[in-house]
């Protein structure tokens, strides 16, 4: 995988701040923009164009693995999310390990990669890192005990990138690196063959 310097664009970012940040990216050799899943940017945008002029890359993804499971399913779902001291707990990621969760994510990646499809740059690159700063924070339900943080993270991540693959095979999505359990790839999660750890 081609290294890329890569600029994340902040959700929270006005119209305006963007513009300028743009043409900062390409005048300090960022070749790539990554703008967050939870956007709603259209192919037409006026930025989309502006990176395209500059003949930036557009990316997408970065801290959005828990935006593939709606908080709204909380109230009347709450198996679909992490345990926490048994209790289940609406913030931060998701139980990995409930069928019903899988075919959620699914679901919503599948909705979330294909209006990007028209966006991002070929060949597509996606971004799924686990909630900024709430990396280890994952569930801790009689089944999801049996896996690290790192394996749960995997296990989604995976999900995600199978629906990647039927939308895109030469599509890739990255996934967190894990620094302190280098053996997690040689556990019994390995990553999809379409998928490549990238350090953030």
């Amino acid at each position: 995988m081609q290294e890329r310097k890569r600029l994340y664009i902040e959700t929270k970012m006005g119209t305006r701040e963007r513009i300028e940040l743009v043409k900062w990216a390409a005048t300090n050799q960022y070749d790539t923009l990554v703008f967050s899943l939870q956007e709603k940017i259209k192919p037409n945008n006026a930025l989309i164009k502006l990176a395209k002029r500059y003949e930036l890359n557009i990316e997408a993804g970065g801290s959005d693995l828990s935006f593939l499971l709606p908080r709204r399913l909380f109230m009347f779902h709450k198996g679909l999310f992490r345990m926490e001291h048994g209790k289940r707990k609406k913030a931060c990621h998701f139980c990995p390990t409930n069928p019903e969760t899988i075919t959620a994510i699914k679901e919503n990646a599948n909705a979330i990669f294909r209006h990007f499809a028209e966006i991002v740059t070929e060949p597509r690159i996606f971004h799924l890192f686990p909630d900024k700063g709430f990396e280890n924070t994952w569930c801790a339900c009689p089944a999801c005990r049996a896996f690290s943080p790192a394996e749960q993270n995997m296990i989604a991540v995976n999900t995600a990138a199978e629906v990647l693959e039927k939308i895109d095979p030469k599509a890739k999505l990255s996934y967190f690196d894990y620094k302190t359990e280098p053996e997690v790839e040689a556990a019994g999660v390995p990553p999809r063959k379409n998928m490549f750890k990238l350090l953030v």
